[in-house]
């Protein structure tokens, strides 16, 4: 794996900012976002919620050149897009999860693609409705080259990537140079999963009609089923 994960904001600190900024970019309600000392690390060398704010990559970026000052970063923690806009965040405010993965629905089914015994993609809620995603991306010779983890988006700098956020509507994670896409949408109440991944130099797709592994389709045996609490939605081996 040749992605650096850097220094890891303890779990504990990244759950009380995300919760401070309504699970989202404090900039643009974004689900996925990366933490930032508004007082940089070298000089505090220390994870002190007081001094950090959850930003979304674009705006990660901007914090990075210097874009965003002290005041700007101080005055969007204090009031955070997604408390302004709270309609903006990604969440379904139901008792029961639906996600829809090709012709499947899984319900209270959290571990969407499991390969080898890996989980490539889990979805779960924060607080009871705010979407957590767990993505692991690989390119085709099997190296690591971008992960979110409980919204968490690190990857590695010399990768361009292409994220889109529109507000309750999708979160869409592309590296076209490497033909990889993981998409999420919500219609209504429910999720659907689309993406092109990798795992252990195998090819993923999920469509909206059919999940295949190097162009084989898998699954099948459950295809236009609602299946409800199941440890795992799609498990295959390469």
């Amino acid at each position: 794996m040749s992605i650096d994960l850097g220094r890891n904001v303890p779990l504990q600190i990244q759950r009380q900012l995300r919760k401070e900024c309504f699970f989202g970019c404090a900039m643009c309600g974004s689900p996925l976002v990366k933490y930032a000392h508004i007082v940089t690390y070298s000089k505090i060398q220390a994870f002190l919620p007081e001094n950090m704010i959850p930003l979304c990559p674009l705006h990660y970026g901007k914090y990075d050149t210097g874009e965003l000052s002290e005041s700007y970063l101080r005055d969007a923690k204090k009031n955070p897009h997604n408390k302004l806009q709270p309609q903006d965040a990604f969440f379904i405010d139901t008792q029961e999860l639906a996600i829809n993965v090709g012709k499947t629905k899984f319900i209270n089914t959290y571990r969407i693609l499991v390969i080898d015994d890996f989980d490539l993609i889990t979805v779960t809620r924060d607080n009871g409705k705010y979407f957590l995603f767990d993505v692991n991306f690989f390119d085709k010779v099997n190296n690591m080259i971008a992960t979110v983890s409980e919204n968490n988006w690190v990857s590695e700098k010399s990768m361009d990537w292409n994220i889109d956020y529109s507000p309750r509507k999708y979160l869409i994670i592309q590296n076209p140079q490497r033909n990889i896409t993981f998409e999420i949408t919500l219609e209504n109440t429910e999720l659907f999963v689309t993406a092109m991944m990798y795992y252990n130099s195998s090819s993923i797709r999920v469509t909206r009609n059919e999940i295949s592994l190097d162009e084989n389709e898998i699954g099948i045996e459950i295809k236009n089923s609602v299946l409800k609490n199941y440890d795992a939605a799609i498990v295959a081996y390469t």
